[in-house]
């Protein structure tokens, strides 16, 4: 009856004006130790965990104001006024509240690698957000990128250019890398293929005129291959 208390919305409100008070205050306690008022290092923030429980049909709109006041917690550490030793709560928080939240993921990669020097966590990061986003070819873009320009590994930086060119918001740019990192490894053939089929989609002439140079350029390199080896056998 309309009439009647709903204890289930009551208690749902009650739980989401508790996790914001928690939030706020301990982002306030953290405003505090920036201006020197409070040098204990005591800020407690509640776990990624708990706010999805505590904020259930608020996720959004909690993930929203925490990633609000991450950007300045960011901001203040590139004005050298504090570290970063609440970034792994932080992330944590705003990804588990909104786990299809994608520019967190990436900018919070960018930050692990850039900042704290971990291409490890930088990964994770992205490995995290693509399986809850797998549709974004924003994050196995960055993936790739990060093994063909920091790890050097061509193999795996193609594997996931690839998987990048496969998502519905693909560009020329993830086709595009990911034939050069075939060419890179020594894939030629693989390589050819990819550039073929980025001239085939692409209607850029700045893309149409790489592809061609690109395609006589290998075109070339196998049929001296195959001048000194003898016919190179297709794949089945």
């Amino acid at each position: 009856m309309n009439g009647r208390l709903d204890i289930g919305a009551m208690g749902r409100s009650v739980g989401v004006f508790f996790c914001l008070l928690l939030v706020v205050g301990s982002l306030l306690s953290y405003d505090a130790m920036l201006h020197g008022q409070d040098r204990q290092d005591h800020l407690y923030f509640p776990s990624g965990r708990f706010l999805t429980e505590a904020a259930v049909g608020f996720r959004e709109t909690v993930a929203d104001y925490l990633w609000f006041r991450f950007i300045q917690y960011y901001g203040a550490f590139a004005k050298g006024h504090n570290d970063l030793r609440y970034f792994d709560l932080l992330i944590d928080g705003i990804t588990r509240l909104d786990p299809r939240f994608v520019e967190a993921y990436h900018f919070a990669s960018l930050v692990a690698w850039s900042d704290l020097g971990s291409f490890p966590k930088s990964l994770d990061l992205l490995k995290r957000g693509i399986l809850n986003n797998p549709d974004t070819a924003k994050l196995p873009f960055q993936v790739g990128f990060t093994y063909y320009v920091f790890y050097k590994d061509y193999e795996r930086a193609a594997f996931w250019f690839e998987a990048a060119s496969r998502c519905k918001d693909a560009t020329d740019r993830e086709r595009r890398f990911a034939a050069f990192a075939h060419y890179r490894m020594g894939d030629d053939r693989v390589s050819l293929e990819l550039w073929k089929t980025l001239l085939n989609s692409t209607e850029n002439p700045q893309m149409i005129k790489l592809a061609r140079k690109m395609i006589g350029e290998i075109s070339a390199k196998l049929g001296a291959q195959n001048d000194v080896y003898g016919p190179v056998l297709e794949s089945p």
